[in-house]
């Protein structure tokens, strides 16, 4: 199973869509040499601050992804009854990223209370291990499926090739209670 610390760089990730969305809709700071060498040298200080976590932020989030498509898978499962949902994706992203789009780099109170929402998100996310909830999972061709005993199983499988080896014991790795990640490199059965 994945620590804590692991599944904090896992909420961070899951934020990246909203990370580029921010500095499209900040791009004014960035539009030229002289304007980033002044966020670099603190020259205007609020913005400064976000550009160095946001930096920090995007940094975790591929740190976490890449640690998480190249872990070893450990143990072997057996899954059935395994169908597609996405609806609980779609849902995280509408609910919590798109509020913090709202956010004014230049004023300490939005900042603050972007802050706050961040880390009360993030405690739910990691208290409730929510790491299926990740966005950059679909730019990398894995997907969310569940099983019918609820199981989350994250996968660059797609459906149809999962039902081939439903039943099977395959490679996993278990990355929270009752959430399994399964790489198609490591978990094709081998009499298949």
């Amino acid at each position: 199973m994945i620590t804590v610390l692991f599944r904090i760089g896992l909420y961070v990730s899951s934020f990246f869509p909203l990370y580029v969305l921010l500095i499209v809709d900040n791009y004014k700071y960035f539009t030229s040499w002289k304007k980033l060498e002044g966020i670099f040298l603190f020259n205007n200080f609020l913005p400064s601050i976000f550009s160095y976590v946001l930096t920090i932020l995007i940094v975790l989030s591929f740190v976490s992804l890449f640690i998480i498509l190249r872990i070893s898978l450990n143990e072997k499962h057996q899954f059935v009854g395994i169908y597609k949902t996405e609806d609980n994706l779609l849902s995280y992203v509408v609910t919590y990223l798109v509020p913090i789009l709202s956010i004014d780099i230049t004023k300490a109170n939005s900042l603050l209370v972007n802050l706050g929402l961040f880390s009360l998100l993030g405690f739910i996310y990691v208290k409730n291990s929510l790491v299926y909830l990740n966005p950059l999972f679909l730019f990398f061709k894995y997907n969310v499926f569940l099983t019918e005993k609820n199981e989350v199983l994250i996968s660059d499988f797609d459906i149809y090739d999962l039902k081939n080896i439903e039943g099977e014991r395959v490679r996993t790795r278990v990355l929270s209670y009752k959430i399994y990640l399964v790489r198609k490199k490591d978990s094709i059965p081998r009499n298949h």
